[in-house]
């Protein structure tokens, strides 16, 4: 029942609720088809809490919802709406299953009429009739009784629904101790971004991955020189890889602070990433991206975000971590071992570039800089002790990303400086004045 023509008024008809009643379906439908007409899906949740108590007690109870229907109703849960009733699992989770869908629901409109339950008889109606008190909005006073039709919303299961609007509200999975929990990982059909926590925290997790791309990969100007065009090949490549990343990084940091976006529009930003990050693999598409699914939104951004996040590691791998060196005293510079896998199966490389000539810092770096434990360094410094034994690499590690006039070298993991970062998780390293206006990069290769 879809009418979008005006009610004819004239002077000296019998007015009856039909024509309010075909007036009122008039405005909701011109909104519903305006509203359809400007946005992708404008149906799906928009909030949503379960009480967790009672959900590992086996009773499923909704504590506040908010969304709109297929059919444009919109509902608020617990005010104005009441919250549908209580319902216990056990007797609706199939025992060979550990997982069930449950949706919020209620009956649809009917041409014919009959659509609110006007005595309390519980027939099955898409409204029941609830009488309040209301005053006049200018003078407060007289008081009369005036009908709102509640909505009758209930919690059904997938083949229960039959003809009746609903929207899914969450998954609900049963542990081997039978305990009942909601599934995290679900993404319902939703109408903005912070209905989903998974979703907002799977959006979160992307912004922080490309942040560290960026910052990790180097800038245009360090990508290597070409007598020609400026840039090594490799450098080209990887100064579009980084405009990619970059080029992302706005909008999805913009979707992720407002929380109010429809879900498509997160979903056309990854996939214009991730259709932009298949140039850069040899055997994906654009057309291999997962389309939108407004119904089933948790699979399609599931494998997005997995082809993204596989083909962010075609450039700049991630077995390369970069150490954060902040500077402390003059000369001297620290960092934390965040990862422990950097101790065990790893590689220590650190690239220098100073003030001096390539010769000079080849020749200078392993006899000037040292490099141990934070607590060390200075002791080491004091006493004119060496550190860890640095070895120059002509060619750096293919998993490093070589950057212009930087010199590489490795460092010998072993003796009482490369234990005590084993047991502090800190790491120092000393420049003196020979080797001006240095600029340190530690990296470490974790080996597979």
């Amino acid at each position: 029942m879809n009418e979008l023509s005006r009610i004819v008024w004239s002077e000296g008809m019998h007015l009856g609720p039909h024509h309010f009643q075909a007036q009122n379906r008039y405005f909701e439908n011109l909104v519903r088809f305006t509203w359809s007409a400007l946005s992708y899906a404008p149906w799906g949740l928009a909030g949503l809490q379960l009480d967790g108590e009672a959900l590992r007690n086996g009773l499923l109870r909704v504590i506040h919802a908010k969304g709109v229907f297929p059919d444009g109703l919109v509902f608020l849960i617990p005010d104005p709406d009441a919250p549908p009733a209580d319902r216990p699992l056990p007797p609706i989770f199939p025992p060979t299953r550990d997982s069930l869908d449950v949706f919020l629901a209620v009956e649809p409109i009917s041409a014919q009429g009959a659509n609110c339950d006007l005595d309390g008889a519980g027939e099955s109606r898409r409204y029941r009739a609830e009488f309040r008190e209301v005053a006049d909005e200018l003078t407060g006073q007289d008081a009369k009784p005036i009908g709102f039709a509640a909505k009758n919303l209930m919690v059904l299961v997938e083949s229960e629904i039959g003809e009746r609007q609903a929207i899914p509200l969450a998954r609900i999975r049963r542990d081997l101790a039978g305990h009942y929990t909601q599934d995290e990982k679900f993404i319902p059909a939703a109408i903005c971004l912070q209905a989903s926590p998974w979703l907002m925290e799977m959006l979160r997790r992307l912004v922080e991955v490309l942040e560290d791309k960026a910052r990790t990969m180097a800038k245009p100007k360090d990508l290597g020189a070409s007598a020609v065009s400026g840039f090594s090949i490799e450098g080209i490549s990887n100064a579009w890889f980084l405009h990619c990343v970059n080029s992302a990084l706005g909008p999805l940091r913009h979707l992720m602070l407002t929380k109010n976006a429809h879900p498509e529009e997160l979903y056309a930003e990854m996939a214009r990433l991730g259709g932009a990050l298949c140039t850069f693999g040899l055997e994906s598409h654009p057309s291999q991206l997962p389309l939108y699914d407004h119904e089933h939104p948790t699979e399609c951004f599931a494998a997005l975000d997995h082809h993204i996040r596989t083909h962010l590691e075609l450039v700049v791998p991630s077995n390369c971590v970069r150490i954060e060196l902040t500077a402390g005293a003059p000369h001297f510079w620290s960092g934390g071992v965040t990862d422990a896998r950097m101790l065990v199966h790893s590689q220590w490389i650190i690239g220098v570039r100073c003030g001096i000539g390539e010769s000079e810092v080849i020749s200078g770096v392993p006899r000037l800089l040292k490099v141990c434990s934070q607590e060390f360094v200075p002791k080491l410094v004091a006493r004119a002790l060496p550190g860890m034994t640095l070895r120059h690499l002509p060619v750096p590690p293919p998993a490093v990303n070589a950057r212009v006039d930087f010199q590489y070298f490795a460092i010998d993991k072993a003796g009482p400086c490369w234990e005590h970062i084993m047991l502090t998780k800190r790491v120092g390293v000393y420049a003196p004045g020979e080797l001006p206006d240095p600029d340190l990069d530690l990296m470490v290769i974790l080996e597979s």
